[in-house]
């Protein structure tokens, strides 16, 4: 498989974690980290089916980024990973009813052109 298709891959896969882990992060509510809460607090993490699903697309994502890493340049590769920005805007519109302004799409615009420039 080419790189580049690695690299949009463990990108997608890493967005599309972070998404679903708000997801379940709203389904959680308030969570406090202490000492003497941190057993409970990750029993109760890991019966959030969203929670353990963005974990595994994170880790899915990191196993493909560690062979990005070994098949291309990192100030290749690393510019790409802005395109996350995009996709998770995207997803925020649609699975979490997020707001989409006129701001972010010339955010979006500016990424693509950055990314663009820099991969030329």
């Amino acid at each position: 498989m080419k790189t580049i298709w690695l690299i949009l891959i463990s990108v997608a896969l890493g967005s599309l974690g972070q998404v679903i882990l708000k997801l379940g992060s709203n389904k959680l509510g308030t969570i406090s980290f202490s000492i003497s809460s941190l057993v409970p607090v990750l029993l109760r993490l890991l019966k959030t089916p969203e929670i353990v699903l963005g974990l595994l697309l994170f880790g899915t994502s990191f196993l493909l980024w560690i062979k990005v890493l070994t098949r291309s340049e990192l100030s290749y590769a690393y510019p790409m990973v802005s395109i996350g920005y995009i996709i998770v805007v995207i997803l925020s519109y649609f699975l979490l009813d997020e707001s989409f302004s006129w701001n972010k799409l010339m955010g979006i615009a500016i990424i693509v052109a950055g990314v663009w420039m820099i991969n030329k």
